[in-house]
């Protein structure tokens, strides 16, 4: 009777506490998803840009979202500097003053959602629409450019969730710009784009 009894405890205790210790397990939670807003910065290779941009999360750990960016532009021989004599800027070989400004609906996939944690967002990125540039040419003899144009990128990056629900996202990227007439002395601008952003999760 002895043996019997012993060999229960031997066979059940440890099934119990098991069944008890399951209890407490905590299950890795599911990947969250939010809506994104904020404003970026761009180091683009004939200039630099800022904007602002919003997101709306689908299912599938993707976000579709609008951004807007202004590009201020420098020309290909411009060369800027200090002068070591006054302390104040100095730019020779300057033919434009030329801006661009678009407005982009992009797709945003974040990949590998279940098998990095969460504060770590990498993504691969995709967007396009209209381009508008606007020159203000430095020889007087050539007239104000006024031009639309298309724009496209395709990029990847990774967003770093930070606390408080604010994140900041890096990304490279390509922009392919293209315009039907000369602006700024060339039709096509496309470029490569590394872009900072600085956003919320809402």
């Amino acid at each position: 009777m002895r043996k019997v009894f012993w060999l229960l405890i031997i066979v059940i205790l440890p099934v119990q506490l098991f069944a008890q210790y399951e209890k407490y397990l905590l299950k890795d939670p599911e990947p969250q998803i939010f809506k994104q807003g904020g404003a970026a910065f761009s180091v683009v290779e004939s200039g630099s840009g800022f904007g602002a941009f919003y997101a709306l999360p689908l299912k599938g750990y993707y976000h579709i979202g609008a951004e807007f960016d202004v590009f201020l532009l420098r020309d290909k021989n411009q060369i800027d500097y200090i002068d070591p004599w006054t302390g104040y800027p100095i730019t020779i070989n300057k033919e434009n003053n030329a801006y661009m400004m678009d407005l982009i609906l992009s797709i945003k996939k974040r990949l590998f959602a279940r098998e990095i944690d969460d504060t770590l967002r990498p993504f691969i990125v995709v967007g396009g629409g209209p381009v508008y540039g606007i020159n203000f040419p430095e020889d007087p003899n050539r007239k104000d450019e006024y031009r639309p144009g298309l724009s496209a990128y395709v990029g990847t990056g990774v967003d770093i969730a930070l606390e408080s629900q604010y994140f900041l996202g890096l990304r490279l990227q390509y922009r392919f710009i293209k315009f039907s007439e000369s602006f700024a002395q060339k039709t096509n601008h496309s470029t490569f784009d590394i872009r900072l952003e600085i956003g919320k999760m809402f």
